[in-house]
């Protein structure tokens, strides 16, 4: 916040309230707008151009001021702030302390630095890197910030292998499985992403409440199936016309779309619902909506994605090519 906010006190009569407004556009430049305080400072009205310029010189302030004032506490949150100006469209708002004392004023261009930031910070967040670490920040620094999340991402890693290793009859038999369930956990993890980023934008913007949860949750779950199903469609072609021509398999390659396809469409409602849901997990656990959510996403994505593939082929396509 800037200290240099135009106050007047109520006791001024109009014709004094105009004369000090002269000398204070020179000091501080352009008025946002003119608030009135008491003897001991206290936020009491603010005043309007208008008011001010069509009442009579000998008025006093408190008999015309509008007394309903917004104002924002000075311990609040810069993100709330932001939300609140927003919200009001307002030019600029005053700070006050816990006495309603007015302490200075917070002005639209402080407000689109602060939002900038934040948006900066959530993108770093999501992937990991710390809110701090900029693009010249020391390698030492950037190592530390790093390195913890990178250490989760292989535990998940490590998690997503196990999911595989239950499979490894299956994968022996049809190797083709590998390279599509990549497909599967890929698509599922760009999905997740694109949902993961709408609820992070919505919480920043103080456009989510817990009673919308239930609301959002079976929005995503229409499009990750909607999505699935199309995404779904076209891979199954090209996964047919690709095991068509592996005389091996050639009997079944329509079988062998069919099981990509739905795994196709399971993984997207998966990443769809998880990728909204976790941040709000992460805000009810007490951390930053953002942070590193989508190294958890991708957990999500990648063992649905390989446990579907494998688990449908091995269900599907038994007694038909694995001969299990």
């Amino acid at each position: 916040m800037t200290t240099e906010v135009t106050a007047l006190l109520e006791n001024l009569t109009a014709q004094q309230a105009i004369e000090e407004l002269r000398r204070l556009q020179e000091e501080l430049g352009q008025v946002f707008y003119v608030y009135v305080v008491d003897s001991r400072r206290h936020l009491v009205g603010v005043l309007t151009m208008r008011d001010l310029l069509l009442s009579k010189p000998e008025r006093r302030l408190n008999q015309f001021m509008r007394t309903s004032v917004a104002s924002v506490p000075a311990t609040m949150d810069q993100e709330e702030v932001a939300r609140v100006m927003r919200r009001l469209r307002y030019l600029a708002l005053p700070v006050v302390d816990n006495r309603h004392r007015l302490l200075g004023l917070i002005t639209v261009d402080d407000v689109v630095d602060v939002v900038n930031e934040e948006a900066t910070e959530d993108v770093q967040k999501m992937f990991g890197a710390g809110a701090e670490e900029r693009l010249l920040s020391p390698w030492q620094f950037s190592f530390r910030k790093r390195i913890w999340w990178l250490e989760v991402n292989l535990a998940t890693a490590f998690l997503a292998a196990w999911v595989v290793s239950w499979f490894d009859d299956v994968v022996a038999v049809v190797p083709a499985l590998a390279a599509y369930m990549g497909i599967v956990s890929g698509m599922g993890g760009n999905a997740g992403a694109q949902a993961l980023a709408v609820a992070v934008r919505g919480m920043a913007l103080g456009e989510t409440a817990p009673r919308l949860v239930w609301r959002v949750l079976y929005r995503e779950a229409i499009v990750g199936l909607l999505a699935g199903v199309a995404v779904g469609l076209t891979t199954w072609a090209c996964a047919a016309l690709h095991i068509f021509g592996v005389d091996q398999y050639k009997g079944h390659a329509l079988l062998f779309g069919a099981v990509i396809a739905i795994a196709l469409v399971f993984n997207h409602v998966n990443a769809c619902t998880t990728g909204v849901l976790l941040p709000f997990a992460m805000r009810r656990m007490g951390f930053d909506p953002a942070q590193s959510a989508t190294i958890f996403a991708t957990t999500f994505t990648d063992c649905g994605g390989f446990f579907a593939t494998l688990w449908l082929a091995k269900v599907v396509l038994h007694g038909h090519v694995l001969g299990l």
